[in-house]
């Protein structure tokens, strides 16, 4: 440790307030507000394609065997994606560009992103999608690391609860914003493409404009090797408690969200006797009822983590509100019930997912010198359960099932246990309240 760092540790200043007075830049409700901006700008260029625009272009280009196709192409992306986010991380963290750490990652990853979705938009094949796919998803990714490293890295702890809850809506709000251009401009043509990039970029730009960093010397940082890639993907949970409890909860909350949104089309149609002709609207109305929740109860539970100077508890509650909700589905005999159990999941996982990063930004290993990396494998949380939802469904539904149709209520008992246990997993931590 060089004397100007020793010095400083030694003023007790946190990391977030050290970088603060090296830069000038005060993190207040402006700072917060092109922050989040910036990570809805990215997310709608990256979800608006992966919820509705690939499916239709892969639809265009081989309509008989779309199915596969989508499968084939969504899985390359997921593989680069789940690679990409911690790898990225950690570059930053290492990055001594004169333009700062975070703001070439964001910039850069973005742009290629963008144009790596306008080439989808032009590809004439199934393989040039999937490596458009798989680019973006690489892009997108860099610039999503860098972004999110910025929370622990610049937001003092009694804002980081609020920042937080709105870091948790988002990704539903970048969903219905998506679907929102798409309808306005249609499906037909590049502007299904163009429109959510173009908006992404205006609400990227005030952030990376006013974004100020303090270049890091090539001594500051270590050097970038082969092993430090591969160490980018793995944070030892046995050396790091605290981080491998938060990690474990979050992975244990996210696939039993997935197990709900997954299957959900299925369940209306085989449980509750919907087509595949009238299932849209019930599809539409329960995700747009799930929307709005997340939004409020990630908002009201960061405020409320900010206020009480509590995280443990709130999220706790958050996976009690997801148990109670997946018993509501999994013995729904009508639509009314499902949603309200959406209803009350929506409250459940916008609670967690706006309190989870202000949690985690408390016990992440080393917030000062590998934030990005920390971040970015605290990510794989949410990104892994993507596919192994999918992986053990199937069992779960064969579980004293009576037909092929498969027991819903197995499935959606389990979801409720997975969430049970990640909120055990929460109250073993000692490094935050």
């Amino acid at each position: 440790m060089n004397q100007s760092n020793s010095i400083r540790h030694l003023s007790g200043e946190t990391a977030p307030e050290r970088n603060i007075r090296l830069t000038g830049q005060h993190v207040g409700a402006l700072f917060v507000a092109r922050y989040i901006a910036a990570l809805i700008g990215i997310y709608i260029a990256l979800i608006t394609p992966a919820s509705v625009t690939l499916a239709i272009r892969v639809g265009q280009i081989d309509p008989e065997g779309k199915a596969s196709s989508l499968a084939f192409v969504a899985s390359i992306g997921a593989a680069a994606a789940l690679f990409s986010n911690p790898i990225f991380g950690m570059l930053s963290d290492r990055s001594t560009s004169r333009w700062g750490q975070r703001r070439p990652f964001i910039f850069w990853g973005f742009v290629i992103g963008v144009l790596a979705i306008f080439a989808i938009g032009v590809a004439p094949s199934i393989p040039l999608i999937a490596l458009g796919w798989a680019i973006a998803q690489i892009a997108f990714n860099a610039s999503i690391a860098a972004t999110i490293a910025v929370l622990p890295e610049r937001v003092p702890a009694t804002l980081r609860g609020r920042v937080s809850g709105f870091m948790g809506m988002t990704g539903q709000l970048a969903v219905v914003t998506g679907v929102f251009l798409i309808q306005l401009a249609g499906t037909r043509g590049a502007g299904m493409f163009i429109w959510p990039a173009v908006l992404g970029g205006v609400l990227v730009l005030p952030f990376l404009l006013t974004l100020r960093e303090v270049q890091r010397l090539p001594g500051d940082v270590p050097n970038v090797t082969v092993g430090s890639v591969l160490g980018a993907l793995w944070i030892n949970p046995f050396q790091h408690r605290d981080f491998g409890l938060v990690w474990a909860g979050r992975f244990l909350a996210w696939t039993a969200l997935y197990l709900l949104t997954t299957y959900k089309t299925y369940f209306l149609i085989d449980h509750l006797g919907y087509s595949t002709e009238t299932v849209a609207p019930i599809l539409t109305t329960a995700m747009f009822v799930l929307a709005v929740a997340v939004a409020v109860s990630s908002i009201g539970g960061g405020l409320l983590s900010d206020y009480f100077a509590r995280r443990k508890p709130l999220v706790v509650l958050a996976s009690v509100f997801f148990v109670v909700a997946m018993l509501v589905v999994a013995f729904a005999h009508n639509v009314e019930m499902f949603l309200i159990g959406m209803a009350i999941a929506g409250l459940g996982n916008g609670l967690y997912f706006g309190v989870d990063y202000a949690l985690v930004s408390e016990v992440i290993p080393d917030r000062e010198n590998s934030a990005g990396k920390s971040m970015g494998v605290f990510n794989l949380s949410s990104t892994i359960p993507q596919t192994i939802a999918p992986i053990i469904a199937p069992a779960l539904l064969r579980i004293n099932a009576e037909g092929s149709d498969g027991n819903y209520t197995s499935l959606y008992l389990s979801a409720a246990a997975f969430a049970l246990i990640s909120a055990v997993f929460i109250q073993f931590i000692k490094g935050a309240k």
